[in-house]
């Protein structure tokens, strides 16, 4: 090896400077130094980049420390038919040669400092002709960021960059400084100072000069127009302003004999207006009480929450409909001050103060919530706060309705839903068809060789496996046909336990085969559903035959069915070894599972009927456990 490589490192080192070519071999050893043949064969534990190379079998480029010092270094692992044998490091010398290319591509002056102890630097190397300036600014300790010091102490003539060099391990080696060159730019700064003072003073005296033209001229008449405002102002000028000539002054002066006029006809409407007050004062309160009377009977009669609470919580007014939604009567609510703040906002009953229990700042407010009646029923408002202030900005209590957006929740959560099966129906139906075409190609040309090829060849085994492979993915593009087919629903009243009946007769013999338990908890008189039997059917025995095949032998299924409100729920629990997180989030996507049946690969399409049914359905497994709950909820309509 050195007798191949020596040429090629001479001719490297003298063209572009290479100082070194190194190899080794694992787990770390030094195997052949061509700048240094007589040291070899130490482990290399202490060069990071070496073993990072060889336990990760891919390069590193690294400024470290070897023997031949402060290097760039880059190192390369070396295969053998697929087998790691060693690696090989070359580098280059960071030193006086590779600053002085840095300064003839970029101009600036380049020098760098070793690191001796905590804070000791000493200079190796440099391409100004001091030598550098880090040394003689004193105590100055660089941080792992770089510093910018323009025209430092006793060095006004440069720029300095000062900034940390660290190794491979990202520890700091050493400082480089960077000097610029800024006496041109002094010299520009000290003539643009000059031209500036020079415009200043020349601005200066041409502003005084007009400010004095424009006094002459401005200030008298416009001393006379303040004049006659301000008799204007106090009511005792009853004649018209002279009339100027027409500019700016003259255009004032119509103006405030405009405003004159205005004045003394305003004057005459609040003289005729006080004689008739009385009378208008007796019409205006019967109006408001015939107003009061209207606003009072329609607030009672909206299909709103309509509310005034006081800071301490006491609620001074509820209408009606606040009882006919949530169930407490008034005599509930008004006596208990913290009602609001416990059942509506759900705070503590320890919370002092109210307004920021519920509504965090004292401004008007919109947020929503969901507070449950008294039976326990969820309500999803909109809760529009307004506070009303005394004199003083103080909060004296919040005016605000609440407006029911329950049924609109639940219609927007469907139609998101729909518009996301839509989208992914649209992609995979695309995906599919670009698959289906090479997929089958590919399957008839590998069975054309199988059929071709004499048994006992390596080749028709290979052409075998092909075929398999070829028809598993035949299995999941069907399995992805069939979850985007359209669903067309033929709704109907459904019995649950008897449809769930006829789901467990059709894989009874399944169970048998498996050794499977089934342990049923479905009540009687479970309510119906507005549903397509077929299609839950075949949703049913698809996630059923799925929940089968992943159950061990032995085992138990439990298969629970209750109401909950509004909705039909059905857990099915089984425990599944080797079951994850990400298994468990991918629990309906298109698959290849191999020892389900043919029914359990319409899982996706099992999820698609559901949601169009209004449904949903959430898998989850607990933490540190093999058991896996699969819960669905169907909604409960009537008719």
């Amino acid at each position: 090896l050195k007798e191949k490589m020596v040429p090629l490192f001479s001719n490297l080192k003298a063209r572009f400077g290479v100082s070194l070519i190194h190899f080794h071999v694992p787990p770390g050893r030094s195997f052949l130094r061509l700048h240094a043949p007589e040291s070899h064969g130490e482990m290399l534990a202490y060069r990071k980049s070496v073993i990072e190379c060889l336990r990760k079998r891919k390069a590193v480029t690294a400024l470290e420390w070897g023997l031949a010092g402060l290097a760039i270094r880059a190192v390369s692992p070396i295969f053998c038919h697929d087998q790691l044998v060693g690696s090989v490091e070359v580098g280059y010398p960071f030193g006086g040669p590779f600053l002085h290319r840095l300064k003839q591509t970029w101009g600036p002056d380049f020098t760098v400092y070793e690191k001796r102890g905590e804070s000791t630097y000493v200079r190796l190397a440099s391409t100004s002709e001091t030598g550098g300036i880090f040394l003689r600014l004193g105590k100055l300790v660089p941080g792992r960021k770089p510093m910018v010091l323009i025209a430092p102490n006793g060095f006004t003539d440069i720029s300095v960059l000062i900034g940390p060099i660290l190794d491979y391990n990202g520890d700091v080696v050493g400082v480089v400084e960077i000097d610029i060159d800024r006496s041109k730019i002094e010299k520009s700064l000290g003539r643009t100072k000059k031209m500036m003072l020079l415009a200043g003073s020349a601005g200066i005296a041409m502003s005084f000069l007009l400010t004095w033209l424009i006094a002459s001229i401005f200030v008298k008449p416009i001393r006379e127009i303040v004049k006659e405002a301000e008799e204007i102002a106090e009511g005792t000028r009853k004649s018209h302003l002279e009339e100027r000539p027409e500019d700016e002054m003259g255009h004032l002066s119509k103006s405030l004999n405009k405003m004159l006029e205005a004045l003394q006809a305003r004057q005459r409407q609040i003289e005729e207006y006080a004689r008739t007050l009385e009378q208008r004062v007796r019409e205006r309160t019967a109006d408001l009480v015939a107003s009061e009377e209207k606003y009072r009977t329609l607030v009672d009669n909206l299909p709103l929450v309509v509310y005034r609470l006081h800071k301490d919580g006491t609620l001074e007014f509820i209408n009606p409909y606040f009882t006919e939604k949530l169930g407490y009567t008034p005599e509930e609510v008004v006596g208990d001050k913290d009602f609001w703040r416990v059942v509506i906002c759900g705070g503590g009953e320890g919370d002092k103060d109210i307004i920021e229990t519920c509504w965090g700042e004292s401004r008007e407010f919109r947020t929503e919530r969901t507070v449950r009646s008294k039976e326990g029923q969820p309500y999803v408002f909109i809760d529009q706060a307004m506070p009303m202030r005394d004199e003083k900005g103080a909060v004296k209590w919040i005016d605000g309705i609440m407006l029911d957006i329950t049924e609109l929740k639940r219609l927007q959560e469907r139609a998101l839903r729909s518009e996301e099966i839509r989208i992914l129906g649209e992609m995979s139906a695309r995906f599919a068809h670009e698959l289906r075409n090479p997929l089958a190609t590919a399957g008839g040309f590998a069975r054309r060789l199988v059929k071709k090829l004499p048994e006992g060849e390596e080749h028709k085994k290979i052409a075998q496996i092909i075929v398999d492979q070829v028809s598993r993915l035949e299995n999941i593009l069907r399995i992805m046909l069939s979850s985007i087919e359209p669903v067309q629903l033929a709704l109907g009243r459904v019995d649950i336990e008897k449809l769930l009946n006829s789901c467990i007769q059709e894989l009874e013999k399944d169970l048998q085969d498996c050794g499977v338990r089934l342990n049923l908890q479905i009540p009687e008189q479970l309510p119906a559903v507005q549903a397509d039997e077929g299609l839950l059917l075949r949703a049913f025995e698809s996630v059923l035959g799925h929940v089968l095949a992943m159950t061990p032998s032995g085992d138990s299924i439990t298969l629970r069915a209750e109401r909950d409100d509004g909705s039909l729920v059905i857990e099915i629990r089984y425990r599944a070894s080797g079951i994850d997180e990400e298994d468990i989030e991918q629990f309906f996507l298109p698959r290849q599972v191999e020892m389900a049946k043919e029914k359990a690969c319409d899982l996706p399409l099992a999820k698609v009927i559901i949601h169009r049914h209004g449904g949903a359905v959430k898998v989850t497994k607990e933490e540190g456990d093999d058991l896996v709950n699969i819960r669905i909820e169907l909604p409960i309509r009537e008719g």
